[in-house]
Order: C-alpha cells, then structure tokens, then sequence
C-alpha cells in the first residue's frame, strides 16, 4: 500500500535522528502500568472482516514488499482472528499489519488495545498500536523494539520531513510474553497521553517537543508486527536479527480495541 510504503521508509531515513534522543530518553525511563487499575473489558474483534484491498472497510490487512528490509514483507495470510482476538504473525520473510478503514482518521480520540506480547527477539518489532497521518508526516507510536524495551514516539512534519520530535523509553528490557492495556488519546496539536493499564504514562505537549513541532492533522490507527532487518536498519536501534527457520511463528495477540471520540 502505498501510503505504508512511504511511511515506513520515513521512519527508516529518520532512525539516525532517534538514536540521538535515545540516549536522553533512556536516562528519563520509567516502571509503569503496575495493574492495580480496575478495567472495563475492551470489545473483541468478533464479527470483524478483514479483507486484503477493502480500505472501506473497518480494518484491513496489509500486503507489500520493501526489497531494502532484507525481504521481510507484510503479507496478508499472517493475519487472522482467532476467537474474537486478532493474530498478528511473524514467520520467515513475512511480517503483518493491519490498517484501519480510510474513514476512520480522528483529529480528538482516544485508542485503547489489550495486546499479550509474542516472543521478542533483537530486530523485531511489536507496535500494537500506533497512528499516523501519511500526507502530514505525522505519527505517535507505541512500539517494543527487540529486547530493548517500549518506546514512546511522537513524529512531526520539521521542514516537509518526517522527524522523531519527542522519544522516551518506558518498560526497559525484554517484554516477551506480557500482556498490556495501551492507550493512546490524541488532541491535534494539543497533547498526546499515552498510558498504560490504566495509568498515565506520559503526557506530551507542543511545549516538550524538540522547536515545539507537534503533529495536528487527523491520524488513524495501525496495528503492526514487523522485522527490522536488512542494511537500510541501524542495528543500535532494535538490535540483529537473526533469521527464523521456516517452522517458526512469533504471535501478537490484540485481544481487544476501542475508539472514544473525546
């Protein structure tokens, strides 16, 4: 898909500009979502259809190829709903993503998904929930990045360019296995909160971003499993990734989501 395709090759030009926030961030991390919030049950994805090419539709898989990360494609077969929970799979050569319909952009929402962890290796990354808006280089992200961790982004337009303008790094070390409630509420260009289990993780405003640029155009959500793999991928950022044998499965489970418009 096209729009995926130049996003994802956005972020990869901008990895360099991350790793130099990286280092800042990693001073600033934090232990959160202790799961002492009482939680209402997300709704699951029962009766959800999803079809390769619908973008009218609520929720579609992806399919496309990028050559430069090693041949890891997205494929639309390592996506599925298995009782009421969708499966994001990596296996050899193959990632998974799922894009919500091309009606669903919010320029004052709140996401939330419950997301068990699949196995995390150096190289692979887990992004259960993220938004962007392609046309805007705009983008907020929740993503586990190998074993390194959860990092927080927030990306702005800085000169027609997609740019990391704020970067922190929360739940350090290797998350395999875990299970979270994510949430991300976005006010364009206003204020992004991202919380976990319930409980403010971090608030971010124009005035804690990098010259104050801060996304304030309608994003929609994304739901991403992917390997960072290839020569374009700065090995520092996600760490090696070693390929899989042609038997292996690495599964996300999005057990459930939610949009609140705010």
């Amino acid at each position: 898909m096209n729009y995926t395709r130049r996003k994802l090759l956005a972020l990869l030009a901008a990895s360099t500009a991350v790793q130099s926030v990286v280092s800042q961030a990693l001073a600033e991390s934090v232990v959160a979502g202790s799961g002492d919030v009482a939680l209402d049950k997300l709704p699951d994805w029962s009766g959800v259809k999803l079809q390769l090419w619908k973008y009218s539709n609520p929720f579609a898989p992806s399919q496309w190829s990028e050559p430069k990360l090693g041949g890891y494609d997205w494929k639309a077969a390592n996506v599925k709903i298995v009782d009421g929970a969708l499966q994001l799979t990596v296996s050899e050569k193959a990632s998974a993503e799922v894009i919500s319909g091309s009606n669903s952009a919010s320029a004052s929402a709140k996401w939330e998904v419950d997301v068990t962890l699949p196995t995390m290796k150096p190289g692979l990354i887990a992004a259960p929930l993220w938004i962007f808006n392609d046309k805007a280089h705009e983008e907020v992200d929740f993503e586990i990045v190998g074993t390194r961790g959860l990092q927080l982004t927030v990306w702005a337009n800085v000169d027609n360019q997609h740019k990391a303008v704020w970067v922190k790094w929360i739940l350090v070390g290797d998350l395999s296995g875990k299970r979270y409630r994510l949430g991300l509420q976005y006010e364009a260009g206003k204020r992004v909160v991202f919380s976990i289990d319930g409980k403010e993780a971090a608030v971010v405003t124009p005035a804690d971003t990098a010259g104050g640029a801060f996304p304030n155009k309608p994003m929609q959500p994304f739901f991403d499993l992917w390997v960072a793999a290839g020569a374009i991928m700065d090995p520092r950022w996600a760490g090696k990734w070693e390929p899989m044998s042609p038997s292996e499965r690495l599964v996300m489970t999005v057990h459930g989501y939610r949009r609140t418009d705010i």
